[in-house]
Protein backbone atom coordinates (compact mmCIF):
# COMPACT_ATOMS: atom_id res chain seq x y z
CA UNK A 1 0.00 0.00 0.00
CA UNK A 2 0.82 3.86 -0.03
CA UNK A 3 3.29 5.01 2.31
CA UNK A 4 1.14 7.53 5.08
CA UNK A 5 3.51 10.72 6.00
CA UNK A 6 2.02 13.39 8.44
CA UNK A 7 2.25 16.73 6.03
CA UNK A 8 -0.33 19.18 5.74
CA UNK A 9 -0.37 22.74 3.40
CA UNK A 10 0.27 25.29 5.64
CA UNK A 11 2.30 28.54 5.91
CA UNK A 12 5.22 26.90 7.38
CA UNK A 13 8.54 28.64 6.74
CA UNK A 14 10.04 26.22 4.51
CA UNK A 15 9.95 22.61 2.74
CA UNK A 16 11.68 19.40 4.46
CA UNK A 17 13.90 17.88 2.51
CA UNK A 18 11.81 14.78 2.15
CA UNK A 19 9.30 17.05 0.68
CA UNK A 20 11.70 17.80 -2.23
CA UNK A 21 12.54 14.60 -2.63
CA UNK A 22 9.02 13.56 -3.63
CA UNK A 23 8.21 16.47 -5.46
CA UNK A 24 12.08 16.30 -7.47
CA UNK A 25 11.56 12.17 -8.18
CA UNK A 26 7.62 11.76 -7.93
CA UNK A 27 7.75 9.21 -5.82
CA UNK A 28 4.12 7.98 -4.32
CA UNK A 29 2.67 9.57 -0.96
CA UNK A 30 -0.22 9.90 0.89
CA UNK A 31 -0.41 13.00 3.65
CA UNK A 32 -2.92 13.05 6.65
CA UNK A 33 -4.49 14.68 9.72
CA UNK A 34 -7.15 17.28 11.11
CA UNK A 35 -11.03 16.90 11.87
CA UNK A 36 -14.84 16.84 10.39
CA UNK A 37 -17.73 19.60 11.56
CA UNK A 38 -20.45 20.86 9.51
CA UNK A 39 -20.24 22.54 5.89
CA UNK A 40 -20.06 25.93 6.45
CA UNK A 41 -16.69 27.18 8.21
CA UNK A 42 -15.38 30.83 9.44
CA UNK A 43 -11.91 28.74 9.49
CA UNK A 44 -9.93 28.56 12.49
CA UNK A 45 -7.37 31.16 11.92
CA UNK A 46 -3.29 30.76 13.33
CA UNK A 47 -0.75 32.72 13.16
CA UNK A 48 2.62 32.00 10.88
CA UNK A 49 4.81 30.78 13.97
CA UNK A 50 2.38 28.51 15.58
CA UNK A 51 2.60 26.44 11.84
CA UNK A 52 4.84 23.59 12.40
CA UNK A 53 4.31 20.89 9.85
CA UNK A 54 5.53 20.77 6.75
CA UNK A 55 4.05 22.22 3.63
CA UNK A 56 2.67 20.27 0.95
CA UNK A 57 4.32 22.95 -2.09
CA UNK A 58 6.47 19.89 -2.95
CA UNK A 59 3.92 17.63 -3.95
CA UNK A 60 2.36 20.36 -6.04
CA UNK A 61 2.37 19.18 -10.06
CA UNK A 62 2.61 22.97 -10.94
CA UNK A 63 2.66 22.03 -14.82
CA UNK A 64 -1.16 21.03 -14.09
CA UNK A 65 -2.36 23.78 -11.98
CA UNK A 66 -4.62 25.98 -13.50
CA UNK A 67 -6.00 29.39 -13.34
CA UNK A 68 -9.50 30.64 -14.73
CA UNK A 69 -10.48 34.52 -15.02
CA UNK A 70 -7.01 35.75 -14.24
CA UNK A 71 -5.08 37.95 -16.08
CA UNK A 72 -1.74 35.95 -14.62
CA UNK A 73 -1.07 32.58 -17.27
CA UNK A 74 0.73 30.45 -14.46
CA UNK A 75 -0.72 29.23 -10.86
CA UNK A 76 3.02 29.27 -10.23
CA UNK A 77 2.55 33.45 -9.35
CA UNK A 78 0.18 32.35 -6.66
CA UNK A 79 1.43 28.64 -5.33
CA UNK A 80 4.42 29.61 -3.46
CA UNK A 81 7.22 27.68 -1.86
CA UNK A 82 6.80 28.48 2.01
CA UNK A 83 9.60 30.66 1.77
CA UNK A 84 7.76 33.02 -0.68
CA UNK A 85 4.44 33.26 1.12
CA UNK A 86 4.76 36.72 1.99
CA UNK A 87 6.55 38.02 -1.36
CA UNK A 88 4.32 40.37 -2.84
CA UNK A 89 6.10 40.53 -6.16
CA UNK A 90 3.58 38.23 -7.73
CA UNK A 91 0.20 37.60 -7.67
CA UNK A 92 -2.80 36.34 -9.46
CA UNK A 93 -5.92 38.97 -10.01
CA UNK A 94 -8.93 37.87 -11.29
CA UNK A 95 -9.83 39.66 -15.08
CA UNK A 96 -13.19 40.52 -16.02
CA UNK A 97 -15.00 40.55 -12.93
CA UNK A 98 -14.31 39.42 -9.25
CA UNK A 99 -14.35 35.40 -9.60
CA UNK A 100 -11.19 33.64 -9.67
CA UNK A 101 -10.81 29.89 -10.02
CA UNK A 102 -7.59 28.32 -8.73
CA UNK A 103 -7.05 24.16 -9.50
CA UNK A 104 -4.41 23.14 -7.51
CA UNK A 105 -2.98 19.29 -8.93
CA UNK A 106 -0.93 17.38 -6.50
CA UNK A 107 1.21 14.66 -8.15
CA UNK A 108 0.55 11.82 -5.23
CA UNK A 109 -2.47 11.18 -2.78
CA UNK A 110 -2.17 13.74 0.00
CA UNK A 111 -4.28 14.77 2.93
CA UNK A 112 -5.15 18.63 3.39
CA UNK A 113 -5.02 20.31 6.78
CA UNK A 114 -4.81 23.66 6.30
CA UNK A 115 -5.33 25.68 3.33
CA UNK A 116 -3.05 29.28 3.65
CA UNK A 117 -4.14 32.44 2.10
CA UNK A 118 -2.52 36.06 1.56
CA UNK A 119 -4.92 38.46 0.09
CA UNK A 120 -4.72 41.38 -1.82
CA UNK A 121 -5.01 45.01 -0.57
CA UNK A 122 -8.20 47.77 -0.93
CA UNK A 123 -11.41 45.67 -0.89
CA UNK A 124 -9.50 43.10 -3.36
CA UNK A 125 -8.88 40.18 -0.92
CA UNK A 126 -11.85 37.37 -1.45
CA UNK A 127 -14.64 37.48 0.68
CA UNK A 128 -15.13 33.84 1.20
CA UNK A 129 -13.68 30.60 -0.57
CA UNK A 130 -15.24 27.19 -1.86
CA UNK A 131 -13.23 24.17 -2.13
CA UNK A 132 -13.94 21.26 -3.58
CA UNK A 133 -11.17 17.94 -3.85
CA UNK A 134 -10.61 15.90 -6.88
CA UNK A 135 -13.01 18.03 -9.11
CA UNK A 136 -11.59 18.55 -12.23
CA UNK A 137 -14.38 19.44 -14.11
CA UNK A 138 -15.21 22.86 -11.63
CA UNK A 139 -15.88 26.20 -13.34
CA UNK A 140 -17.99 29.25 -13.76
CA UNK A 141 -20.58 27.43 -14.78
CA UNK A 142 -21.43 24.97 -12.48
CA UNK A 143 -19.73 26.29 -9.14
CA UNK A 144 -22.57 27.73 -7.84
CA UNK A 145 -24.35 24.42 -8.29
CA UNK A 146 -22.20 21.71 -7.24
CA UNK A 147 -21.94 21.03 -3.29
CA UNK A 148 -18.70 22.20 -2.40
CA UNK A 149 -16.38 20.04 -0.20
CA UNK A 150 -16.18 23.17 2.70
CA UNK A 151 -16.71 27.02 2.47
CA UNK A 152 -14.55 29.15 4.25
CA UNK A 153 -15.07 32.97 5.46
CA UNK A 154 -12.17 34.94 4.28
CA UNK A 155 -11.59 38.51 6.51
CA UNK A 156 -10.39 41.42 4.58
CA UNK A 157 -7.18 41.33 5.78
CA UNK A 158 -4.02 41.93 3.38
CA UNK A 159 -1.76 42.12 6.02
CA UNK A 160 -1.50 38.79 6.94
CA UNK A 161 -1.17 34.88 6.31
CA UNK A 162 -4.60 33.23 7.35
CA UNK A 163 -4.38 29.68 7.87
CA UNK A 164 -7.43 28.09 7.37
CA UNK A 165 -8.27 24.66 9.05
CA UNK A 166 -9.88 21.91 6.74
CA UNK A 167 -12.18 19.54 7.66
CA UNK A 168 -10.47 16.34 7.72
CA UNK A 169 -12.87 13.68 7.18
CA UNK A 170 -13.31 15.13 3.86
CA UNK A 171 -10.03 16.10 2.89
CA UNK A 172 -8.39 12.73 2.74
CA UNK A 173 -6.63 10.84 -0.37
CA UNK A 174 -6.84 14.26 -2.56
CA UNK A 175 -5.68 14.48 -5.70
CA UNK A 176 -6.11 17.95 -6.50
CA UNK A 177 -8.43 20.89 -5.03
CA UNK A 178 -10.67 23.69 -6.66
CA UNK A 179 -10.71 26.89 -4.74
CA UNK A 180 -13.63 29.55 -6.36
CA UNK A 181 -13.06 32.51 -4.70
CA UNK A 182 -16.99 34.20 -5.79
CA UNK A 183 -16.19 37.76 -4.09
CA UNK A 184 -14.40 40.17 -3.12
CA UNK A 185 -15.00 43.34 -0.66
CA UNK A 186 -16.05 45.51 -3.31
CA UNK A 187 -12.93 46.00 -6.06
CA UNK A 188 -13.70 45.17 -9.15
CA UNK A 189 -10.95 42.47 -9.17
CA UNK A 190 -10.42 39.67 -6.40
CA UNK A 191 -6.32 39.45 -5.70
CA UNK A 192 -4.39 36.62 -3.96
CA UNK A 193 -0.52 37.13 -2.89
CA UNK A 194 -0.17 33.50 -2.10
CA UNK A 195 -1.82 30.58 -1.71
Amino acid sequence: GEEEEDIAMSCSSEATESDRHVHEHGHDGHVCDGHCEHGHDHGELEKPDEWEEPSLFAYIDLEQCRLLNAQQESADVVLKHPSRLTDRSTWVESDVDEELIVHVQFASAVCVRKICLLGGEEDSCPREMHVWINREDIDFDNARDVPFTQRMEVPNDHRHLIDYKTKYVHFQNVHSLTLFFPSNYGAETTKIYAL
